[in-house]
This record gives C-alpha cells, structure tokens and sequence, in this order.
C-alpha cells in the first residue's frame, strides 16, 4: 500500500473524535479556551468604549432602530441608513443589511443605548467565529495538524488590522457576516463529506442566508463555496454544481429582496466624499486600485499605522507606470500563475489565493463604487487566508530543515509569543483610540493628513467639545484648531460642503464674521437651498443690520452705511437693508446713492411706501439743485 505523500490531505474523520486530554495543546476544547482567554486580553479594553463613528448612522440616530421591537419590520423594509438619513444617501445600490440593525433595536428595546452591551456582543461574536474557524480548520482544511489549525487561528483572533471591525459596533455586520459564512462552509463540507446528513444543506442555506441579510460579502460565496468543496472533498465536480445549487437559488431570491425594497442605482455619483475616483482617468483607476491591493498586503504584514479613514487624498491617484504599482501588478500576477499551476493538486497555497482574491474582489472598487479606496474592516474576511497561508509556509520551512515534531512545535510556540506582544499592544492601544469618537478623529487624523474628511471631522470633533467646556481660553482654542483643520481639508478639497459649514462655524464663534461669511458664501455656491447656510448668513446681515441702524441712531451715519453695506453684501435681496442704507445716504446728502439704494428697494417690493417716499425726496433735492 503506498504511501500518502506529503503534500496530500488525510481524510477528515480522524480528527473528528478527540482523542487529546483537555489540558493538551492539540484538544480542541483547550485550544477554545485559550482563544476566549487571548480574545478578552486583547478586546476586553472596548468595554470602556462608547458609541463611535457611524455608530449613529445605524443605531443612536436611527429612528427605527430607537424604536426597538416596534422598529424591526421598518428595518426589515427599507435601505439601512433610512432610519437615519432618509433617501439621501449617495452610494450605488443602497444598503440592505437588516440584520446587524435589528441586533441593535433588541438591544435598544433591552437595554436602551448601552454600549458596553454592544462592544461585549461584538466580542462574543469575535470569539465564536474563532471557535467556528478553528473547527473548519482542524476538520478539513488542514486535517491532521491541529497545531497548525490553532495557530493560524490565534494569528487571525490578535490580528490589528481587525480593530475597527470588532471595536466600531456599526461593524457588526462584518462579523455576523463572516460568522455564518463560515458555519455555512463548515455544514458544507460535512455533507460533501457524509459527516453530515444531505438534510443538512437547510441549515447552512439558512445560514447563508443570514450572513446575506448581514452584509454583501456573501455573495462571492457563490465562488468560494464550491472552490471549497472542490478543495477539500471528493466531490466531482457535477457533484459540487448540484451541491451548490440551493446558494444561488438563495442569493436569486436575496437579490429580488433588497431590489424590491431599496431599488437599485448604479449611477456616477457625483460627490467627490462618495466616489473616491471621480477625478480619476480609468488608467490612474485601476493604477490605484493595484496600489490599494499592495496596501492591503502590507497592513496584513505590517497593521501600522492604522486609520479609519483612506478617502480622498489620503491615497492619491497614481499611474500606471508608477514603480509601486508595478510592483502589485507583478506580485498579483504572479500568484494567479502560481494559482492556475497548483489547482490541479488541490494546494492549499492556491486555495488561499482565490478566496482572498474573492473576498477582497467585491470590496475593491473594479465592479462598482464602495465610497472609500480602501478600508481596514475589509481585511476581516481576506486575512482568515493569510494566517492560514503564514502557518503553512512555515511548516513547509520547518520540513526543509527536518526539523523534529518536538522542536516545530516550541518554535511556534515561542513564535506566537514574540507576535502577540507587539499585536497585543497595537490592538489595545487602538482600542483605547475607538473610546470616543471626537478621541478616534483627533488621533487619526494625525495618521491620515492628507485627508479632506479626516481633516474635517477632526474640526468637527473639536468643535464638539465646546458644547460642554466652560473655559473661554480652551473654547478659543478648540475652535482655532477647528479652523486650522478646516483649512487644511480646504487645500485638499476646496468644493467640500461639511468642511466649508464647519469652518464657517468655528469662525462665527470667534466672531471673526466676515472670514465666516466668506466661507459660507462658498458652501452657499455649492448648496444653494441649505437651510443652515442660508440661516447662518441671515443671522449675521441681520447683526450687521443692527449694527447699522445702531450708528444710524447715534448719528454716526459713515459707519450706519459701512454695516448695513455689509448686510447687503450678503443679501442684496432685503428690501429693509437697501431702503435704510438710502435713508442714510441721504442724511448725509450723497443724492446719487441714496437714488440707488431706494430705486433697488422699490424692484425688490414696488409697493415698500417708504422707499417711493424716499426716492420722491431724493428726486425733488435734485430739482431744486
């Protein structure tokens, strides 16, 4: 009988019955319990943490949400950000993710806001993933090697790069996601395998399902799914497609859904904030795109620093002949090659190509607009790949240097040591970054500088501060780093209608008026019908209003004209302001303007008496001259 090669998987059901006493490093039992153990070191800080970010787009500003139990079926039937925002979000083909929403409102009916509540279910969720990957793991894709499986796992559970998805609660949707993908890969498999009865298929096409209604990355699933089974069972392939089936009966009926109740839009949207190629050509596209790839594969490498925001410009366009994304080219490239060459015997190195390449496709921007170049909470389904790809790569060069079973495994160990010091500091101190959310804008803009909206909200957050701060010296100083940060986003993207609304803001509160009319005047430009612009600028040519007539009464009728002058300037359409500045200007006999000013008047309001009254006198000094 020969001999399994090396390379060449042993059949799943050894490993299904434990044989290991618990304290063994190879029991499974064991090896979940030092994953719920490492995951509370390294996450249990986030129970100090508030509500951060988005968290108000999808729960405590979200009506529905609010509403608790009664807001579940308004989730269930309408776009995500609705409750919030209404119908003026701007991303191509809405946000249907029902699930993660409906978490929140039953926590709301429950508890009301509590966030503690919601950071330690996200870090339960964490946790159970792990358990689930784990058991994916040992069973079949490295079967026979519970050590590796444990360590490509540990890899994944301290991984920084997975901060944001597990510390913003608003990410829960990447979680629950990437959850029930993987129970539904693992039921899967245990009926390609007959561990499992064909009945089975209900239960992982109600899982699948579920991880639908959690977020959009199931779909590449339809792929990944029967790549899996081709990978890791002995399937035909006519068997895999019959197998396979029901999913895509299942994303049919899910695609007919969120159509039905969101609608579906692929139009350029025309918001630089929400389409972050929108000044691009299609070459310096696709050019960024690649060097956006290389980011990825350096943040799984090397997690710093990380931000929560890459949007315009914090990653500028490049071109094509850009050394850097030369580089992406030629590396992805290459592990295509390498992929196509190893699909035949079942790699695993090629297994992991293509479900990265998968989980990172539908994120990437190529097929259509996501609103942001890049972001590290799409790391979180791609990188279960990576840690897997790393640990075998260094078996590979352990069995290069023969080394014995004994040694491999107090290497490791000492391995994963050595990463977890550095992993487990950046994950908690990053932590410690998400406990708020004015704390989370003014430290990573520092990291993201060429921003225009980390600049922004960094502005935003500190003029946040002032609402409670009863230093007046601290108050000027929040409001003049507001304004520093605004100008900076203003360099970067100067048609940028928050920023030019904060910036006008900061200015107004330190009185510096005209630098805030001007920059409202802009944003005014932009957003004509903006009722906040419009009334800001109403309040201060009324102040100047005021200020006029003030002079006016106190005869100091150069400085009445000087205001209200002012007050025209931002609004030539108030009939009161031209008819006044008239009055004034007659006072002092200049005859000519103050012709001007009530002949204005009278064309804003023909029937306004006292200016017909104004310009009659002005008409008849000038007969008698």
């Amino acid at each position: 009988m020969a001999k399994n090669k090396p390379d060449e998987k042993l059949t799943p059901e050894i490993i299904l019955t434990e044989s290991k006493p618990f304290l063994s490093l190879e029991n499974f039992g064991s090896q979940c319990l030092i994953i719920f153990i490492i995951a509370i070191i390294f996450y249990g800080n986030t129970l100090l943490n508030g509500f951060a970010l988005d968290d108000g787009l999808v729960w405590t500003d979200n009506k529905f949400v609010k509403n608790g139990f009664g807001g579940i079926i308004d989730i269930l039937f309408h776009d995500s950000f609705y409750g919030t925002i209404g119908n003026n979000y701007n991303l191509a083909g809405g946000r249907w993710r029902p699930l993660s929403l409906i978490t929140f409102a039953i926590e709301n009916q429950l508890w009301g806001q509590t966030p503690w509540i919601s950071h330690l279910i996200n870090l339960l969720l964490y946790m159970v993933t792990g358990f689930v990957l784990l058991k994916l793991i040992r069973n079949y894709l490295l079967p026979a090697k519970p050590l590796m499986a444990y360590a490509s796992v540990i890899l994944f559970i301290i991984h920084p790069v997975h901060t944001e998805a597990i510390t913003n609660i608003k990410s829960r949707d990447e979680i629950l996601s990437l959850l029930f993908l993987l129970i539904t890969v693992l039921i899967s498999l245990d009926v390609a395998n007959e561990k499992r009865k064909a009945s089975a298929i209900l239960v992982a096409g109600l899982s699948f399902f579920i991880a639908l209604l959690s977020k959009e990355n199931g779909l590449m699933f339809l792929f990944i799914i029967p790549v899996t089974l081709y990978f890791f069972s002995k399937l035909t392939l006519k068997k895999i497609a019959i197998q396979s089936l029901p999913y895509f009966f299942l994303v049919a009926v899910y695609i007919y859904l969120r159509v039905s109740i969101v609608g579906f839009s692929n139009e350029k949207v025309s918001e630089l904030m929400d389409n972050p190629f929108l000044l691009a050509t299609t070459s310096q596209t696709f050019a960024t795109i690649f060097f956006v790839f290389l980011l990825y594969f350096k943040l799984l490498f090397f997690p710093h620093p990380l931000t929560y925001d890459y949007s315009y410009n914090q990653i500028p366009y490049h071109e094509l002949n850009d050394l850097r994304v030369i580089v992406s080219v030629v590396i992805h490239i290459a592990l295509i090659v390498f992929c196509l060459f190893h699909l035949k015997n079942k790699s695993v190195f090629a297994y992991c190509i293509l479900f990265y390449f998968a989980s990172i496709f539908i994120v990437s921007n190529i097929v259509f607009n996501i609103g942001a170049p890049m972001a590290e909470r799409f790391l979180y389904q791609p990188s279960i790949v990576f840690c897997l790809a790393l640990v075998v790569i260094v078996e590979r060069v352990f069995n290069l240097f023969k080394l014995t079973s004994s040694l491999q495994k107090n290497i490791s160990i000492g391995c994963l040591l050595i990463i977890s010091i550095p992993a487990g500091w950046k994950t908690i101190t990053r932590n410690e970054v998400w406990r708020t959310g004015p704390r989370l804008g003014m430290t990573d803009v520092l990291s993201s500088t060429n921003s225009a909206r980390a600049n922004t909200y960094a502005a935003a957050n500190y003029i946040s501060l002032i609402d409670t701060c009863k230093n007046e010296t601290r108050i000027k100083t929040y409001l003049e780093k507001a304004i520093k940060y605004c100008t900076i986003s203003e360099k970067i993207y100067p048609k940028f209608y928050t920023n030019l609304m904060l910036w006008g803001f900061a200015y107004s509160r330190l009185d510096s008026l005209d630098r805030a009319v001007f920059v409202w005047k802009q944003a005014q430009s932009l957003q004509p019908n903006s009722s906040y612009v419009n009334n800001n600028l109403k309040s201060i040519s009324d102040k100047y209003f005021n200020l006029g007539l003030g002079e006016g009464a106190k005869k100091n009728f150069n400085q009445s004209i000087y205001f209200i002058r002012k007050a025209i300037s931002i609004d030539e359409t108030n009939t009161e302001y031209w008819y006044n500045l008239g009055g004034a200007y007659f006072t002092i006999n200049n005859i000519d303007s103050a012709e001007i000013s009530f002949a204005n008047a009278l064309k804003l309001n023909p029937n306004h008496k006292q200016a017909k009254q104004g310009l009659d006198a002005v008409r008849m000094r000038k007969n008698l001259k």
